[in-house]
């Protein structure tokens, strides 16, 4: 449930902006949030790992969480993920192999228990939505770059081959319905996480 104070600021964010981008004062509007920035994305700390699911293949340990602690999305992003219809999955990918797993095929999806299924979407198409959300039209364009940039942050590494033997974690990101990142009986199919085993899936419970 969403605390009083959170639904205050997340309402007088959005009025506050609504009503600066509609009067025209675009300069107290860029000071306002902070040097042109469209929001103030503290650094990456996560809160202790509580994975609810966990499996295996081609010797990828992978363990997810979703994060809808929406008190701790709001402080951590200064916007409600959630509520603009941003669910980001915590993953740790373990590589247990003596060798190093490519990752850039790998494909996420999330099912609701109702509702439609969603693919997975990297950092800036989420960050888009929550600009979208919250209908930010004034910002500098030096300060969506670091905006931008300190979200990413957050995502997990598909890029970068994973090393035998060491671990990876950061958040995957699924545009949906605010109802449906709410819901209980979430699961995320992971299908192509190895080259070696691409029909392989593989799905875990979030919640």
């Amino acid at each position: 449930m969403l605390s009083a104070s959170l639904i205050e600021r997340v309402s007088l964010r959005k009025l506050l902006v609504q009503a600066l981008a509609y009067t025209g004062t675009f300069s107290i509007l860029i000071g306002l949030i902070g040097c042109g920035k469209p929001f103030n994305v503290k650094q990456p700390n996560l809160p202790p790992a509580s994975y609810s699911g966990k499996a295996s293949v081609a010797n990828v340990d992978v363990r997810a969480q979703a994060i809808t602690d929406e008190d701790f999305l709001y402080d951590s992003f200064d916007a409600n993920l959630i509520a603009a219809g941003v669910l980001p999955v915590r993953v740790m990918l373990t590589n247990s192999a003596n060798q190093d797993v490519d990752l850039q095929k790998a494909r996420f999806e999330i099912r609701p228990p109702q509702g439609r299924a969603a693919a997975a979407v990297d950092a800036r198409q989420a960050f888009k939505r929550l600009i979208s959300y919250y209908e930010i039209k004034a910002y500098s364009k030096s300060g969506y770059k670091k905006s931008l940039e300190a979200f990413s942050s957050y995502a997990l590494d598909l890029k970068s081959p994973l090393a035998a033997g060491q671990s990876r974690q950061g958040l995957v990101f699924f545009l949906t319905t605010s109802e449906s990142a709410r819901a209980v009986g979430l699961t995320m199919l992971i299908t192509r996480l190895s080259s070696r085993e691409s029909r392989d899936a593989i799905e875990l419970k979030l919640n």
